[in-house]
């Protein structure tokens, strides 16, 4: 008796292979609108919800209005007064802005974009079949706008400010927005051609981020009459045809857009709106600051180090030379401070001390990189064969020479020779206290908050986001004394050399711990 075996092929078919059908495929677009029907099926909108968002941005855009409106008369007041004597003209101001704007805008662009997905998008989204154009086509139209409505303001606050009237506010303000334009797009074709990964455009805007306030100051030292100017309207129509073509290139090619691309924006993005979120400055500039470092600068700075200080000093001008953002940064403070200086109100007096202490302040945080790196990783110091406190002690050397550099710099543009050497000393102070917000550590949330009419003020980011200012105003007051006074006398320079020494005392103080 012949048969077939229970178990065998017979009866077990093979069944066909499943293929896929590129009709039944979902696009990028049907992909989205899947997604986003599920999600509102998941969270139901709530009613009323929509008229509140769109009332709270009417209200928000009525209050910046008439903060505009009030501060408006007082800046062309600060503007007007005798600028072809101090050689700062408003129009000189309008072309600032404008371009440093510019700069700015391409730089987070660059960072964060601009076009993207977010990070649940990343996860499930890439590996699909789905085209990249489908999926990324919101992120590219948001970009967009967010360009143009930031130029659009760009371009017509300072219009406003310096006296122009309508008509030229109106026209600069369509050259503001056709520059943003213009960067979103300009950006978006570097994305899609892979150039935006490269670190040729983080060269050329470190370039510019110097040259343009050095520009700025050469042009109010050697042509102060320049008056506020409204440009014709052909040029924003220009700009805005160049923008739109770049727009459509950058348009027909996402698809070529990389997983990779989109999931370093994508984690960009997330620590950007974390560092929002919680307010968090240092967070904040690491998630946009972070990108391509010189791989060979001065290869002679590790042979000189001498024991474990010269080593730590070497180590940090080494981070600082490898830092082409921070060395770009310090020259655009140099000639912004004595840029600044050229205004009648901060040329002397309080004014004047106000500039000194936030350039150099800002100077001496620009030349911490070493302070940061060991304050984000506290593995770092552990590695010096020094002590806690002669570990900051040393490193604040890199700060003090920065910030002496831009106060320098305030003092030329301002001709303050006789408190030269009361500068050097505050210089300490201000190193001093970059090594006191290097090290401040994570923000205490546990501290309790204080109720205010405008809601609950978190006490531990106010105290966190103060330490470090706190050091460079009280002790600058010596400083202070002698810009508002005119005279040097040796009782102060005696005081500034003792808030130094304090200064530097206090930035070197380590908690003990159990």
């Amino acid at each position: 008796m012949t048969g077939e075996q229970p178990g065998t092929a017979a009866d077990h078919p093979v069944l066909p292979r499943p293929v896929g059908d590129e009709d039944e495929r979902l696009t990028g677009a049907e992909l989205r609108r899947l997604t986003a029907r599920v999600r509102a099926h998941n969270l139901p909108a709530e009613a009323g919800r929509v008229a509140m968002d769109v009332g709270e941005v009417v209200v928000s855009l009525a209050l910046a209005a008439l903060y505009v409106w009030g501060f408006g008369a007082p800046v062309r007041e600060l503007l007007e007064s005798d600028a072809t004597r101090f050689g700062l003209g408003p129009g000189l101001v309008q072309a600032l802005v404008l371009a440093l704007a510019a700069i700015a805008g391409t730089v987070l662009a660059l960072r964060l974009g601009p076009a993207g997905l977010p990070a649940a998008g990343v996860r499930w989204w890439v590996p699909t079949p789905a085209d990249r154009a489908g999926l990324t086509s919101p992120s590219v139209v948001r970009t967009v706008l967010i360009g143009i409505g930031a130029g659009l303001v760009v371009g017509g606050l300072p219009a406003a400010f310096v006296g122009v009237g309508l008509a030229g506010i109106l026209v600069d303000a369509a050259l503001g927005g056709a520059l943003g334009l213009l960067v979103v797009a300009g950006t978006g074709v570097l994305q899609v051609t892979g150039a935006a990964s490269g670190s040729m455009p983080g060269r050329v805007l470190n370039l510019l981020l110097a040259a343009v306030p050095l520009a700025g100051l050469g042009v109010a030292l050697w042509a102060p009459e320049w008056t506020a100017w409204a440009v014709p309207w052909p040029v924003p129509a220009g700009l805005v045809v160049v923008g739109g073509a770049a727009l459509a290139f950058w348009a027909t090619r996402l698809d070529r857009l990389r997983a990779g691309e989109l999931r370093a924006r994508a984690s960009a993005a997330m620590q950007v709106s974390a560092a929002l979120l919680s307010l968090d400055s240092g967070g904040m500039s690491r998630a946009l600051g972070a990108g391509q470092t010189a791989s060979r600068v001065l290869p002679w700075i590790p042979g000189t180090a001498r024991g474990p200080a010269g080593a730590l000093l070497a180590a940090d001008a080494t981070l600082l030379a490898r830092s082409p953002s921070a060395l770009a940064g310090l020259v655009a403070l140099a000639a912004t401070g004595a840029f600044v200086v050229q205004v009648p109100a901060l040329a002397d007096g309080i004014g004047l001390w106000a500039v000194l202490a936030l350039a150099g302040y800002a100077g001496a945080i620009a030349g911490a990189v070493g302070p940061r790196s060991a304050g984000e990783n506290p593995r770092l110091d552990s590695l010096v064969p020094l002590g806690a406190r002669a570990t900051r002690a040393v490193r604040t050397a890199w700060p003090v020479l920065t910030s002496a550099v831009v106060l320098l710099a305030v003092a030329a543009g301002v001709g303050g020779g006789q408190w030269l050497v009361l500068g050097g000393l505050a210089a300490v102070v201000l190193g001093a206290a970059a090594v006191r917000t290097a090290y401040r550590g994570p923000v205490p949330w546990d501290v309790p908050m204080i109720a205010t009419p405008a809601g609950g003020v978190p006490t531990g980011l106010v105290l966190h986001q103060l330490k470090g200012l706190d050091l460079a105003v009280l002790g600058t007051l010596p400083l202070a004394w002698v810009v508002v006074s005119g005279t040097v006398p040796p009782s102060m320079v005696a005081l500034q050399a003792a808030f130094a020494v304090g200064a530097v005392l206090w930035a070197v103080h380590v908690k003990r711990t159990d």
